[in-house]
C-alpha cells in the first residue's frame, strides 16, 4: 500500500489541505467584528471571576468591558460600583432574589467623565440571586445578568 507514490503524496497533502480548509471557512463564513450601531441592543458576556466571591465582576464584549464591585456591603443594603472602558451616558441596575424581580435602581456616575457610576440596592438574600446591569454607551444598549456570588469585600476574610 505504501509502495504507491499516488498514496504517499495523498496522505501527506490531505492534512494540510485540512488545515487550509479550515481557516478559509472562518475566513469567508466567521463573524466580523463591527462598530457598535446606535440604537442596537448587545449582550455583555460575563468573565470567570463572576462566578466565584473575587470582590468583582467583569464584563466584556469585544472592546465595550464594565466591571462591577462593592464598595459597601450592610446587613441591608450593598453599594455597588461600576467601572466603563467607554463613558455611559446612562446606567441602571437591579436585583432579582428568590424569583421576584425588584425595580432596577438607576446609578449615579461619581466622576464627570462618565467612566464611574454608583448605586445601591437591597442586600440579596439568597446565594443564587442575580443582578441585572443595563448601561447606556456610544448610542447603543449594553445589558447582562450575573450571579451575586462575587460580592466580597476586599477587607472581608
Amino acid at each position: 500500500m505504501f509502495t504507491n507514490k499516488h498514496v504517499v503524496v495523498a496522505m501527506l497533502v490531505a492534512p494540510v489541505l485540512a488545515i487550509m480548509a479550515w481557516f478559509a471557512m472562518d475566513y469567508f463564513i466567521g463573524e466580523r467584528p463591527h462598530a457598535a450601531k446606535d440604537g442596537a441592543t448587545y449582550t455583555l458576556i460575563a468573565k470567570s471571576n463572576c462566578r466565584y466571591d473575587s470582590g468583582q465582576c467583569d464584563l466584556e464584549n469585544s472592546d465595550f468591558t464594565l466591571s462591577i464591585r462593592p464598595v459597601s456591603l450592610t446587613t441591608s443594603s450593598v453599594q455597588l460600583e461600576v467601572t466603563s472602558a467607554f463613558p455611559l451616558q446612562s446606567a441602571a441596575l437591579g436585583l432579582v432574589d428568590n424569583g421576584a424581580e425588584l425595580l432596577p435602581a438607576p446609578m449615579k456616575p461619581t466622576a464627570e467623565d462618565g467612566l464611574r457610576w454608583t448605586a445601591q440596592i437591597d442586600r440579596p438574600t439568597r446565594a443564587n440571586a442575580e443582578i441585572r446591569i443595563a448601561v447606556t454607551a456610544q448610542g447603543a444598549m449594553w445589558f447582562a445578568e450575573v450571579p451575586v456570588v462575587f460580592m466580597k469585600l476586599a477587607d472581608e476574610p
